[in-house]
């Protein structure tokens, strides 16, 4: 306990001595889809836009990349190394390019009756396998290789008629503060939450806005991160509800509850998947920005290799001036049964507790360009005794790095 309040202090001193950055990365008040954000502001309903972000992640017990068969180790496969565990830079021990996202879409507008609209968002980069069709091995799915890959992440049309709206095809489910598109995040790397929610669905789903302050949405989804080919015949349910309590607050559920069928290529087996999150955001004054989210994941199969998740995550944003932003993320995360334990996904893994203290920076240069540098600790403490880290020798990580992001 000394050694890891010693880290904390460190990390702590050093970052508020740098104090870099800021970014005014939108909070999710809004819970609006973020992966259309970005949009210029033409009038034109018809909006085209993309950014680029690189960027680096070191580690403190120096482990870099390293390669099995021609393909990057990675936690499916039993081999860690580079930033153990770290959502989207676990491989990133030098110098990439984390997304160049081109887009396209029409917005829609139904406050005077009718209208239709679309979007179409295309990745390449190291982040662009979490978004691909990987639960099925369809469409996307094997569009890349090594460290870099494409999917296309966001298709499908949109109509409406006055609070009324239905959306098909493959787009984001929003079930986590954290989103997607560097743009809208504000931390170099994510929360472990980010690992137990899917990222992309395929599906259809309708969205009701009862007033300004409710809003519900519901659907039919292909089941995780599987196309409409659903070659294994999941059927899965996504919803939510949003609340806004008040201009400065708001509350949001969301519910993803797959009847999944045997998997061989996910290596699962039949069951229940059931996964809840709770997020809960608020602008406290024109500075301050305080999130904190919940989940919990209880996944029933037939077998023995049943999964269970729960934590919690928080943020809290200090807006210095328009170009300038510090942020403290703090998450605590308990897992069984799932990719964080030893054995995953056969029932062996006797669960444990993963603690992350983030401290980051955004500098908006212009504002088209944000740098983005952090700090962060991660420890561990498994019933086990396993140590996560450091290929798997070590129960504490200290990881730095940042991006840049260039929007056009």
């Amino acid at each position: 306990m000394r050694t890891t309040g010693s880290l904390i202090f460190a990390i702590l001193a050093s970052v508020f001595l740098f104090t870099p950055s800021a970014a005014l990365a939108t909070p999710a008040s809004e819970f609006a889809d973020f992966l259309g954000q970005c949009r210029s502001t033409s009038k034109s309903p018809f909006q085209f836009y993309g950014w680029m972000q690189g960027g680096m992640t070191l580690n403190s017990h120096g482990n870099r990349n390293s390669y099995e068969g021609g393909a990057p180790a990675s936690r499916n496969q039993g081999v860690h190394s580079g930033n153990s565990y770290l959502f989207m830079t676990e491989q990133q021990s030098d110098l990439k390019l984390n997304q160049l996202w081109l887009g396209a879409s029409k917005a829609i507008d139904t406050r005077c009756g009718f209208d239709w609209g679309f979007q179409g968002d295309y990745l390449f980069g190291t982040d662009a396998k979490y978004t691909q069709n990987f639960g099925d091995h369809s469409f996307d799915h094997d569009w890349g290789t090594g460290d870099y890959y494409s999917s296309i992440v966001q298709l499908y049309g949109e109509v409406g008629y006055y609070n009324l709206k239905f959306k098909a095809g493959k787009f984001a489910p929003g079930m986590v503060h954290e989103a997607l598109p560097a743009p809208a995040t504000f931390f170099h790397s994510n929360a472990y939450i980010c690992y137990n929610t899917p990222l992309t669905v395929n599906g259809i789903v309708a969205e009701y806005k009862v007033n300004d302050c409710l809003t519900f949405s519901g659907g039919w989804t292909a089941g995780y991160h599987s196309s409409f080919d659903n070659r294994f015949g999941d059927n899965a349910f996504l919803g939510s509800v949003t609340l806004k309590t008040s201009r400065a607050t708001a509350l949001r559920y969301g519910i993803f509850c797959n009847d999944a069928h045997t998997n061989p290529a996910f290596l699962r087996n039949a069951g229940t998947e059931l996964t809840q999150t709770l997020i809960f955001t608020y602008n406290i004054n024109r500075c301050w920005f305080y999130m904190i989210e919940g989940l919990y994941v209880n996944n029933d199969y037939k077998e023995v290799n049943d999964t269970r998740a729960y934590g919690l995550n928080q943020h809290l944003i200090y807006t210095i001036n328009p170009k300038w932003a510090v942020g403290l993320r703090g998450e605590w995360h308990h897992a069984k049964g799932t990719i964080f334990d030893i054995p995953p996904f056969t029932g062996g893994g006797l669960g444990g507790d993963l603690y992350a203290l983030t401290l980051g920076a955004n500098w908006n240069i212009c504002p088209k360009v944000t740098i983005r540098p952090e700090l962060r600790y991660d420890w561990a403490d498994y019933s086990s005794g396993w140590k996560p880290f450091g290929n798997n020798n070590k129960s504490e990580q200290i990881t730095g790095g940042g991006s840049v992001v260039v929007m056009f």
